[in-house]
């Protein structure tokens, strides 16, 4: 039985709680409730006029350099004066507390936008966030779970996150301090880690272990190289090598193992994405082809039906009917990551696509928070992250689309050479 149903009652807790202290938001703040309104009828009409398997997407509409610059826009305004970014944007109770688990691993983003467009605010962001985030470091070299504003306990997926951010914080500014931090955390991950190569007890979501912290391990992989350290490498290999023996041969990976959740499309393209960036950077063919599985399947369900569902069940037999944009803005840069990998151009195709449905949901229009920024779902209702507008899903998106920038110079230069 799917785990959404069989629901966990701390989760369900939770979630009530989280959906009664947004609702209360309208009260504190009644100008957010008619673009609300507007949001939630303009989604309903989308959803009862469109017909979802005919996505233009073959055309361009609107260009992938501006649609960029309003992603890292929605960034920018969501940096809380603290430093840190806000997880999101609620149209009931606007922006949250600064995240750090997100803040982490926007930081290369910021850096990657700032080298491809000289921009000087997404540098100085990423200078900010840096601080932010060392400014949270725990003395075991852990990093805080959850929103700024909670109890601080280590959280492995978090420091795994944050990792990534002071790694290439260190690759931009050479500062001994940030390398002490990162190497500190590294260790941190490393001294933790189970005999098995997962990660479970307090410092783990639940206590349990997740294949999708495999995210974890590309960050331990990137910190061995910049620090020159095998150890960082052999726990990321090690991680791996777990994830890997849930794999089936259908090509779902278990272990997401979300009590009281089901099986979000964002978890499932966290648990590709971390081990295809670990196969690439560690040139293991092996753990490549296993990313490439599930990977090819949702090419597959995505050029069949012009979508992809917002949750699935093992071995992607079914799911729940709505869009989990973040997961979709995932699976564009895996489907990228694997051209680059493969030289496949059916990959390279899907990625476009993918980006090109994904660029006509974008809020041209509204407030800030809302204007240049990507919702949870679609429609903005559905069950992941609903009535928000999300800094990780800004984020994805915003590295797709530098791929996507890359790649077809890279495609187009081949052309003229040939």
């Amino acid at each position: 039985m799917s785990n959404f149903f069989n629901r966990d009652p701390r989760a369900a807790t939770d979630r009530t709680s989280k959906a009664l202290t947004e609702g209360a938001g309208l009260l504190r703040g009644p100008h957010r409730i008619f673009p609300l309104l507007l949001k939630l009828t303009s989604d309903g009409l989308r959803r009862q006029f469109q017909q979802q398997h005919l996505y233009s997407y073959a055309n361009t509409t609107r260009p992938t350099a501006d649609a960029l610059r309003s992603l890292i826009r929605w960034i920018l305004n969501a940096q809380r004066p603290d430093g840190g970014i806000a997880a999101f944007y609620s149209l009931l109770s606007g922006y949250s507390p600064s995240y750090p688990e997100v803040t982490g691993y926007i930081i290369p983003t910021l850096y990657d936008f700032a080298h491809l467009t000289d921009d000087e605010s997404a540098l100085h962001a990423a200078e900010r966030a840096t601080r932010w985030l060392l400014s949270l470091q725990m003395a075991s070299g852990a990093f805080p779970s959850g929103l700024h504003t909670r109890e601080e306990t280590p959280s492995v997926f978090n420091t795994g996150q944050i990792l990534q951010g002071l790694v290439r914080a260190y690759a931009e500014t050479k500062d001994a301090d940030i390398l002490a931090r990162a190497t500190a955390a590294g260790d941190w991950l490393t001294k933790i880690q189970q005999p098995d190569g997962s990660w479970s007890g307090p410092a783990a979501y639940q206590e349990v272990a997740h294949t999708y912290y495999s995210m974890v391990s590309w960050a331990l992989v990137l910190l061995s190289e910049i620090a020159r350290d095998h150890r960082y490498a052999m726990a990321a290999d090690k991680n791996i090598d777990w994830a890997l023996t849930r794999a089936k041969s259908g090509g779902w990976i278990d272990g997401i193992n979300l009590r009281g959740y089901p099986n979000f499309l964002h978890f499932i393209a966290y648990v590709i994405q971390g081990v295809l960036e670990c196969g690439i950077l560690r040139r293991r063919s092996d753990v490549i082809q296993a990313a490439s599985k599930p990977a090819w399947l949702l090419l597959r369900r995505f050029e069949i039906t012009k979508r992809l569902l917002g949750t699935y069940e093992p071995d992607f037999s079914s799911g729940r009917d709505f869009t989990c944009l973040t997961g979709n803005a995932q699976m564009a840069c895996v489907w990228s990551r694997l051209f680059e990998a493969t030289g496949d151009l059916r990959y390279l195709n899907a990625a476009l696509k993918m980006n090109e449905m994904l660029k006509q949901l974008l809020q041209v229009r509204g407030r800030r928070g809302v204007v240049g920024g990507l919702a949870g779902s679609d429609p903005i209702w559905g069950a992941y992250q609903p009535l928000r507008y999300i800094s990780w899903g800004c984020k994805f998106f915003a590295d797709a689309l530098m791929l996507e920038e890359r790649l077809t110079r890279f495609v187009e230069a081949s052309e003229c050479a040939s």
